[in-house]
C-alpha cells in the first residue's frame, strides 16, 4: 500500500515491526514503528523535513499518515504503531486537529516518538508544554534516538514521569569499538531499568548483535535484522 501524496517524491510508509526476543531468539511483535519513505524505499530526506515546517508540508504529511493508519488498523484492534513526530510540527493546528482525529479513532492503538530534531524549537519549556499536551491528549509517548541530536540525557530526564519508552540506536556507535558501544548501551539500559522505561535498541543488524541483547525483558529489539519494515503488516 502506497499512497502517493506528490508526484516526485511518491511518499508513502512502511511499518518495522519492534519485538521482545527471548534467548533462543524468538521474536514476537511488540509495536510497529511507522517510517515514511519515497519512491525509492529511503527516507525522504531534507527536503520533507524542510515541508514539515509549513502547514502545507504538514497537510501532506497528514494525508499519508492517515490513510496509511486507516490500512493497517482498521479490523486489527491489537495492534500498535508508532508515529514520528518532529518537534516543529507541535507548532501547526492541522497537526494537532489530526492527533485528536487519530485518538478518537483508534486510542492506544496509536503512540508518538518524539525525534531528536528540534533546531526549530524556540523554548525547551514551550516543548515541554507541548509534550504534556500530547500526554494530555492520551498519546502513550517515546523518545526517539536518546544520545543524539537535541534528545540527550537532561532532555529526556526532563520528560520522566510523561515518557513510556526511550530508543537508542547502535548506529550511532558505528565508528566506536564494540566495547566502548556497549558501555553507552549498558547506561542507557541502567537509566531505563530504573526509570521503568521500555527500552528499544535500534540498528540490530545480524544475529551476533540480536544474541547479544536476547532475554532481557526490559529491551526490545528493531532493526534489519528482523527485517526493514512492509507496506502491508
Amino acid at each position: 500500500m502506497k499512497t502517493i501524496i506528490n508526484e516526485q517524491l511518491q511518499l508513502h510508509n512502511i511499518f518495522q515491526p519492534i519485538l521482545r526476543v527471548d534467548q533462543q531468539l524468538h521474536a514476537t511483535v511488540d509495536t510497529y514503528e511507522m517510517l515514511m519513505r519515497n519512491a525509492a524505499d529511503a527516507f525522504p530526506g531534507v527536503d520533507f523535513l524542510t515541508s514539515l515546517t509549513t502547514t502545507a508540508g504538514n497537510q501532506r504529511w497528514i494525508t499519508v499518515s492517515q490513510s496509511s493508519l486507516d490500512h493497517v488498523l482498521n479490523g486489527h484492534p491489537h495492534r500498535k504503531i508508532y508515529i514520528n513526530i518532529e518537534p516543529c510540527q507541535l507548532g501547526f493546528d492541522n497537526v494537532w486537529h489530526f492527533l485528536a482525529t487519530i485518538h478518537q479513532q483508534y486510542g492506544d492503538q496509536v503512540a508518538i516518538e518524539l525525534t531528536e530534531r528540534r533546531e526549530t524549537v524556540h523554548s525547551l519549556a514551550h516543548l515541554d508544554d507541548e509534550i504534556a499536551r500530547l500526554r494530555q491528549l492520551g498519546f502513550e509517548l517515546a523518545i526517539d534516538d536518546v544520545c543524539a541530536g537535541s534528545n540527550s540525557y537532561a532532555f529526556v530526564a526532563r520528560q520522566l514521569g510523561t515518557i513510556r519508552r526511550i530508543k537508542l540506536s547502535l548506529l550511532l556507535f558505528k565508528n566506536e569499538d564494540r566495547a566502548t558501544s556497549r558501555r553507552f548501551v549498558d547506561a542507557w539500559l541502567a537509566f531505563a531499568t530504573k526509570h521503568h522505561l521500555d527500552f528499544v535498541i535500534k540498528g540490530i543488524a545480524d544475529r551476533q548483535i540480536a544474541q547479544q541483547f536476547a532475554g532481557n525483558p526490559t529491551i526490545l529489539q528493531q532493526g534489519f535484522y528482523w527485517g526493514k519494515g512492509a507496506a502491508e503488516i
